[in-house]
């Protein structure tokens, strides 16, 4: 039944409009006030469950999907990545017989004439294909064959058919403010009809391959390229172990805080110098020999990030450190985070207030009331301000998360700050611009802002009248006061996100993130705390012209 295309259409069409269906209903109860933060996420895990039953039953894009999803931290709460992430290992094999087909059907010959010594039962099963171990008769040596899955391709395409009638379910809903559902569709269908054609997996194995070509500590398998096809992929054995494999490290007398540093320069050297990066380096993945040589396998997944995109990233980092707001979005709208209805104002406004969190000096106890107290401010300031995450910075984030997790594993004491140090360092001055004349230029911009000083003042003290410039001060104080509240409101609401990021991080486990958030939210409630004061101090002060 689930290669019949109309029962997999209704399928996933009707459990779509189900999910849709339940999430209007709970957002009518969350306008009437009824409605608890703790029914909401179990509301969520129980669609993300009733979607990975269905995944397993029926394979083929919703696997896919549900994967690809879960990398979207922009639009999942972290329960329901959990869930969907557990369908990375969880596909069934087909079978050799039915591969066996498939590899005959792509060599033209029966499959003894190539191999012989065929491990009938799959090493690796996944959404997309299988692997199994044999030994090629022409030169005796051991290969891993990886063959797509029985009618994979017409199975996807269908599904897409089926995610394109949901698409346009879904542009009918709130979600259609804040996403950009039909290039999230784009999105969809660019990364996982890639991974459909092994001759794009085979195309970025040998561009890796070329680019550790001469690095010892890294190790791609050959490709026998005469043997790969658009559903078969024919590359050497190699004998490894998954990299977080403690017991066998031990065994080889591996350093793993060695490891973990080359591991790191490794990741950050494809991660900020533009091209692509491996973006699935999970331990399956990123494998061990036992002399110590990092291996790398699977590239249908791989992410790419563009030299000018770096460029633009190098630029709103110098953005933040003049102070120049508009530079900052300009550059986020270029790297396509921003929607069209995004609001660039509200946003630009946002961002200068997020300055004050390196204004803070002083230590609380963080208010766990006022938490609950701004979760509708969140609410507003998502919606009003909507903002996604482009695919290939999903695939950023899952590589750097993923890659984290390892390193924590290898070495809990790692630390990423002096390591990254001097590659960041590096990476700043890719453009040719040293970190002494960026201090020049930040140094300039502020001189600038200084400079339009004199005018302001000059132009305060010719007003004509005393009435009016007592007017003016009034309504300077009013909106000082309102402004000051404001931040106030905003800073709390970075508060409440930096406690999740690093619950997040806690739960995963992830030290980064769990690190960075509760800064994030000390610094925050630092600036908060200030603004209270001012706020106190300037409804004490007396009114004076």
């Amino acid at each position: 039944m689930k290669r019949i295309a109309l029962f997999r259409i209704w399928i996933i069409v009707t459990m779509f409009a189900r999910f849709i269906i339940r999430l209007y209903a709970f957002s009518r109860k969350q306008q009437q006030g009824v409605a608890t933060t703790e029914e909401y996420e179990a509301l969520m895990l129980k669609l993300a469950r009733e979607y990975k039953r269905n995944a397993l039953r029926l394979e083929g894009l919703l696997i896919k999907l549900g994967q690809f999803l879960s990398i979207r931290a922009d639009l999942l709460p972290p329960a329901v990545l959990n869930e969907l992430s557990e369908l990375v290992d969880r596909v069934p094999t087909s079978g050799w017989e039915k591969s066996r087909a498939i590899l005959e059907a792509e060599w033209g010959v029966p499959y003894t004439q190539v191999v012989k010594d065929v491990e009938i039962d799959a090493v690796a099963s996944a959404s997309i294909g299988e692997v199994y171990g044999a030994t090629l008769l022409e030169n005796g040596k051991r290969i891993a064959i990886k063959i797509q899955r029985p009618n994979i391709e017409k199975i996807i395409r269908t599904d897409f058919r089926a995610m394109r009638i949901v698409t346009s379910m879904l542009k009918r809903t709130s979600l259609a403010k804040s996403t950009d559902l039909d290039s999230l569709y784009r999105q969809m269908i660019f990364v996982i009809g890639d991974e459909l054609n092994f001759q794009t997996e085979l195309k970025n194995a040998l561009y890796f391959k070329a680019k550790y070509a001469d690095n010892r500590d890294v190790y791609i398998p050959d490709y026998h390229e005469h043997l790969c096809t658009n559903r078969v992929l024919t590359m050497d054995w190699v004998e490894a172990r998954r990299i977080t494999d403690l017991t066998f490290l031990k065994e080889n007398h591996i350093d793993r805080s060695a490891l973990a540093e080359r591991l790191f320069t490794l990741a950050a050297e494809q991660l900020l110098f533009g091209g692509q990066f491996h973006a699935d380096p999970h331990p399956g993945n990123v494998q061990i020999r036992a002399d110590g040589t990092i291996i790398l396998l699977d590239f249908g997944m791989v992410g790419q990030t563009t030299a000018q995109d770096m460029a633009t990233i190098r630029n709103i980092l110098q953005a933040f450190i003049t102070l120049d707001y508009e530079g900052i979005v300009d550059g986020l709208e270029d790297l396509r985070f921003l929607l069209p209805t995004a609001n660039k104002q509200n946003i630009r406004q946002a961002l200068e207030k997020a300055v004050n969190f390196y204004l803070e000096t002083d230590l609380d106890t963080v208010d766990t009331k006022l938490i609950e107290k701004v979760l509708l401010d969140i609410q507003l300031l998502v919606k009003n301000e909507p903002i996604q995450l482009p695919a290939e910075f999903a695939f950023f984030g899952r590589a750097a998360s993923t890659l984290l997790g390892i390193l924590q594993i290898l070495d809990p004491k790692i630390d990423l700050f002096t390591l990254g140090k001097p590659i960041v360092i590096e990476w700043l001055e890719e453009d040719g611009t040293t970190l002494q004349n960026r201090y020049v230029k930040t140094g300039i911009n502020y001189a600038k802002k200084l400079l339009n000083v004199p005018p302001l003042l000059d132009n305060y003290l010719k007003e004509p009248t005393r009435k009016r410039l007592s007017e003016q001060v009034m309504f300077q104080r009013d909106l000082e006061s309102k402004e000051l509240l404001h931040r106030q409101t905003f800073n709390a609401i970075v508060i409440l996100l930096g406690l999740l990021v690093g619950l997040l991080g806690y739960i995963r486990p992830d030290e980064w993130l769990f690190w960075s958030g509760g800064a994030v939210s000390v610094l925050a409630y630092f600036n908060w705390r200030r603004l209270g004061r001012k706020v106190r101090h300037l409804a004490r002060q007396d009114f004076r012209v």
